[in-house]
């Protein structure tokens, strides 16, 4: 199973880890996405974590602009969506 980071990169993943994110993920209420930031985040100290949350946020503005450029209205409110948690 792929697992793909929107514009940046691919990452190849077992299914059963792909799996366990989105089942942890799930148990929180956040997506795989803000899962795995949390993850590589958790350690960071706050100032530091602040700042990669930021600039992942802005990140997903861009997409959500993109999409929309593209008349991709589900996947601009999927990113907004997950902006909101």
């Amino acid at each position: 199973m792929l697992y793909r980071c929107e514009l940046t990169a691919v990452i190849t993943l077992p299914e059963r880890i792909v799996q366990r994110i989105r089942e942890e993920a799930s148990k929180l209420g956040i997506t795989s996405e803000e899962y795995i930031i949390e993850l590589i985040t958790q350690k960071l100290d706050p100032r530091n974590k602040a700042v990669e949350y930021i600039e992942a946020t802005e990140e997903l503005l861009e997409q959500a602009k993109e999409e929309l450029k593209r008349s991709n209205i589900r996947q601009a409110a999927e990113k907004i969506r997950v902006l909101q948690h």
